[in-house]
């Protein structure tokens, strides 16, 4: 069961990696609960299952929290320049907290 999950859990930090990790990071918590639920979904049936989805979850979780303490973060702004009359959305850093 536990096993299971850390293998998930393992396979889904592998997917956010290929990603640019500081954005991800950004949005961790949309991205936790997006993550935890499908996992949950996706091993529906027994409890093993659930604990499965619930367990990778929280690796995730930990995870992501993780880089965001050690590496940073981005997020999407909206930014106006003085010479562009249109404003444009821009990755920039985030304080954590």
């Amino acid at each position: 069961m536990l096993e299971a999950g850390l293998l998930t859990a393992i396979g889904v930090i592998w997917i956010l990696c290929r990603m640019n990790l500081r954005r991800v990071a950004g949005y961790a918590l949309p991205v936790d609960v997006l993550i935890t639920g499908v996992l949950t979904w996706l091993f529906i049936g027994t409890y093993a299952g659930m604990v499965t989805g619930m367990f990778a979850g929280v690796i995730v979780s930990v995870f992501l929290t993780g880089v965001k303490k050690t590496v940073g973060a981005e997020r999407l702004k909206l930014v106006r320049n003085t010479d562009e009359a249109i404003p444009r959305l821009r990755w920039k850093d985030i304080k954590d907290g």
